[in-house]
């Protein structure tokens, strides 16, 4: 076999396998080290570009659930439903994926059935004739004019995680004050 230079070290070496890219234990020792370094750092570059998106879910959970908190007591804003026997969802009139800086605003998100959210598509049109009687027309213009490019940082994302964790909070402790 032709001679190799160490990794570690530099010094050039014959090596005994065909594979090898040290000279001695000691330096094997050393580069292992080096490699499980580089090794930690690619995973935590990994979890960084992650992060956000991680971020992102936890606020999305935390405002949804938010949103069918602080609704808990009214109907369906699209068909009016009030049973107990559906699901709830936190349904936006602008829908999220279109219109990132709506995401989080309270007036375009609110408790709707599963039935109207699913499987009617938002069931939009009672739902804009039912968001003017709550929220009024002026507010729900600007909802429907609204098309900001919104791109949420981390940090940003972290006090939604916090303000909507506490938000939830002060609510299930008032509930449970009028329960008591």
């Amino acid at each position: 076999m032709k001679l190799k230079v160490c990794k570690v070290c530099k010094v050039k070496f014959t090596p005994v396998r065909q594979f090898q890219v040290v000279c001695s234990i000691k330096c094997a020792q050393e580069y292992s080290k080096i490699c499980q370094a580089k090794k930690q750092r690619k995973e935590k570059l990994v979890f960084r570009m992650s992060d956000k998106k991680t971020l992102m879910t936890k606020a999305q959970a935390l405002f949804n659930r938010y949103i069918r908190l602080r609704d808990k007591n009214l109907p369906c804003i699209s068909c009016g439903y009030k049973g107990e026997n559906r699901q709830w969802h936190a349904g936006h009139y602008r829908p999220q994926g279109r219109n990132g800086a709506l995401r989080f605003c309270e007036f375009n998100c609110h408790k709707q059935c599963s039935i109207c959210n699913n499987h009617l598509s938002g069931n939009l049109v009672r739902y804009r004739e039912n968001l003017i009687k709550k929220i009024g027309l002026e507010t729900v213009l600007e909802l429907e004019n609204n098309n900001e490019v919104k791109k949420w940082t981390v940090d940003e994302l972290k006090d939604l995680i916090q303000t909507y964790r506490q938000k939830c909070k002060e609510i299930e402790s008032e509930c449970k004050r009028k329960n008591t």
